[in-house]
């Protein structure tokens, strides 16, 4: 018997299978993503964010053009000379509120500001002296303020505390509020209340006038409902 002969290479590239987009997206990641360290977990997210774009580039451009960067000498010349060639592309389409939302997380980084920083669970936990369990339960029944984070976590605002625990009244005043937005009740838990002679809520409270903070969150909500 003869010797096999081995296929050689395509007579064109168009002879070459194509490779679906997701298969292309899939070997990039598998082939980078060889640790799950922070720097990983970076380059993950960027190149889920950008292969996107070169695929779009690359049904953007003609035939030619992607003969030509396959050709290139090397990787970074080619795909510069491709994004040369490549007439602008289209933006996808404005998000509306994206505006809006940064709005939003502006006005809640400055409102945490203003609230002397946030806790996490644990440093609440130990700011408390109870457990973190305890903190989440006091939460959840509304005795402890905590604002939710994009990512699911929630955070305590400094502003609650005292040196000797969560300030007295605390508890009755959160729940003497008509609003249920979290958000809400710190923004008016720190901002002056005609009812308390300018003060906040926050500073009648430090100041032992519990009574007085309830009376002013409650006006709150009823002239919101």
């Amino acid at each position: 018997m003869g010797k096999r002969k081995e296929p050689g290479p395509p007579a064109s590239y168009r002879d070459i299978p194509p490779l679906p987009p997701l298969v292309l997206k899939e070997a990039a990641l598998n082939q980078y993503m060889g640790g799950r360290g922070p720097d990983r977990l970076l380059l993950h997210a960027f190149m889920r964010r950008y292969s996107g774009v070169l695929e779009r580039v690359a049904n953007a451009a003609t035939d030619q053009a992607l003969v030509d960067a396959l050709s290139a000498t090397d990787d970074v010349g080619g795909l510069a000379g491709l994004l040369a060639r490549v007439a602008p592309l289209d933006p996808p389409a404005a998000d509306p509120l994206a505006r809006a939302r940064a709005r939003g997380a502006r006005g809640k980084t400055e409102l945490l500001a203003r609230a002397g920083g946030a806790l996490r669970v644990g440093q609440a936990a130990q700011r408390l002296g109870v457990s973190a369990q305890a903190v989440q339960a006091r939460r959840k029944r509304g005795t402890l303020l905590a604002v939710a984070q994009s990512n699911g976590e929630f955070l305590y605002p400094a502003c609650q505390f005292g040196p000797e625990g969560a300030l007295p009244g605390l508890a009755a005043v959160l729940q003497a509020f008509g609003v249920r937005s979290t958000w809400t009740q710190l923004s008016v838990l720190l901002a002056p209340a005609e009812p308390l002679g300018g003060r906040t809520p926050l500073e009648a409270l430090a100041a032992g006038q519990a009574e007085q903070a309830v009376e002013a969150v409650r006006a709150y909500g009823e002239h919101g409902a």
